[in-house]
């Protein structure tokens, strides 16, 4: 059974976020949708910099981790995934 952790649900539920790399054109309403949830249950920065990955399938898991800002920051590691997936800025 899965577990939440900090209260976020997880992944599977109908209210976690959930993103899928081969639909790359999803990502800016995925990080919202998690942007909104993070904020509703009140995740700091660098909480937000561990939990997004979440969210994500184990390929894009490890990708993501390997990521500047991973685990640190999250306004550079959203930086740093909106790079790897869109070519405009």
């Amino acid at each position: 059974m899965a577990t939440e952790v900090l209260g976020m649900p997880a992944l599977g539920p109908r209210r976690a976020p959930d993103f899928d790399s081969r639909n790359p054109e999803e990502l800016k309403e995925f990080l919202e949708e998690f942007e909104e949830l993070a904020e509703k249950f009140g995740l700091m920065m660098r909480e937000k910099a561990k939990m997004v990955v979440k969210y994500t399938d184990k390929e894009i898991k490890q990708f993501w981790k390997r990521l500047e800002g991973y685990g640190d920051d999250y306004v550079k590691l959203k930086r740093k995934i909106i790079e790897a997936y869109c070519y405009e800025h």
